[in-house]
């Protein structure tokens, strides 16, 4: 060992236990060929030449982590705005376009976007909900124009049988002999039933009230061949009976539907207040004498128009007074319904009749009217509610 050696690490030194530097020794033994120790090689390394070489390494590995979790993190940033935010910005951009606009884009968004993972199928379902609702709009337009040029037509229909009924009141106001006043109220739009006076000549006056079976338009078409095969008929001057055949035997001859319509006729003589009447299957008519109450008048009926050929029909006359009055109704009066599916029935129309017995036959007719709304409420109104009053004043009034 060099003397300079000696001085700085003798052996002595470290075998007493001086404290020296903060070091790591080694020591390995020298032996000779006979395997006996001969010399101890011991090697000292100072502690802050360790620490100084570690702290260099650990440096190095953090600027070394440092760089990687910079390029890992910038490259996932990289990838997620890819992956994920672009694709997400056009979904969002792609609905509020579509909230806005309503049509199909010019592209697809699952051809834009072209993930496989839960993006791509989100994009892949917006397309589909988008042309889906498209095709609701679409579809939805088009029953909408369809349901409006049904309810324009279903109006213009409504106009039409509202014409095709006796409508103007006073009906003949240069005529003293008699008043009438008629009101017809469909379930729907058109309706089946209908009322029909007419001057047959100068002494002669024709009413009819009908019933056609069934609802809507096919009744109401049906219901305005058989008003005027009824008018034609009726104005040839046949009596009742003959007139309710032929109308029968017109309606067979050509009704391949299973419809068929209930009549009351009537044909007034001005002159001397007689009336003619037959019925076919429909409601009993209902007869105040003058200075009484109303009553029905229990006729013989025939049967309905339109179900049977080769029918005959029966008259009856009544003798009608000045001051009398004659009330006709189809059976959507009696048979309106509340809310507890009870009938408005024969009893409460007399009573109803029976208010106001001097009263006008328009008044009447608002009475009755109001006693079946009031009695129906806000229960639907399954059925036309049509009525007719006449009042005979007679030719001394003249």
């Amino acid at each position: 060992k060099s003397p300079k050696s000696k001085r700085r690490f003798p052996l002595s030194q470290f075998a007493a236990g001086h404290e020296t530097d903060p070091h790591i020794t080694a020591m390995v033994p020298i032996k000779n060929a006979g395997n006996a120790v001969k010399a101890i090689l011991c090697v000292q390394r100072q502690m802050d030449v360790l620490a100084a070489a570690r702290r260099t390494y650990v440096r190095k590995v953090y600027l070394i982590m440092l760089f990687l979790a910079v390029f890992v993190t910038f490259g996932q940033a990289l990838y997620l705005k890819k992956v994920l935010l672009e694709p997400l910005k056009r979904v969002i951009a792609e609905a509020g376009r579509f909230a806005a606009e309503n049509v199909r884009p010019k592209r697809k968004l699952a051809e834009v976007i072209s993930n496989r993972d839960e993006i791509g199928m989100l994009a892949w379902a917006i397309d589909r909900m988008e042309d889906q609702v498209v095709n609701y709009v679409e579809n939805l337009t088009k029953v909408t124009a369809e349901k409006e040029r049904i309810g324009t037509e279903l109006a213009l229909a409504t106009r039409i049988q509202a014409g095709m009924l006796p409508n103007l009141f006073p009906a003949f106001p240069d005529r003293e002999e008699f008043d009438i006043y008629a009101t017809m109220d469909p379930a729907k739009e058109v309706g089946g039933d209908f009322y029909d006076f007419f001057l047959i000549d100068h002494d002669h006056l024709g009413m009819v009230i009908a019933d056609v079976s069934g609802k809507g338009v096919p009744a109401a078409l049906f219901m305005m061949a058989s008003k005027i095969l009824l008018y034609n008929y009726s104005i040839s001057g046949r009596k009742p009976s003959e007139i309710l055949a032929e109308v029968n035997a017109q309606i067979c001859a050509h009704e391949h539907e299973d419809m068929f319509v209930t009549v009351w006729l009537g044909i007034l003589d001005l002159s001397t207040g007689k009336l003619t009447a037959a019925n076919a299957g429909h409601e009993y008519p209902v007869l105040r004498e003058a200075g009484g109450n109303f009553a029905f008048v229990k006729d013989k009926h025939g049967f309905v128009l339109g179900g049977m050929e080769n029918m005959r029909y029966q008259d009856y006359e009544l003798q009608l007074s000045p001051g009398a009055r004659l009330f006709l109704y189809t059976d959507g009066v009696t048979e309106a319904e509340n809310k507890d599916v009870e009938l408005f029935g024969m009893e409460r129309l007399l009573a109803a009749l029976n208010r106001k017995p001097d009263g006008t036959p328009r008044e009447i007719l608002d009475e009755v009217h109001a006693e079946v709304s009031a009695f129906v409420g806000d229960a639907p109104q399954f059925d036309d509610l049509t009525m007719m009053c006449l009042q005979y004043n007679g030719r001394e009034t003249a």
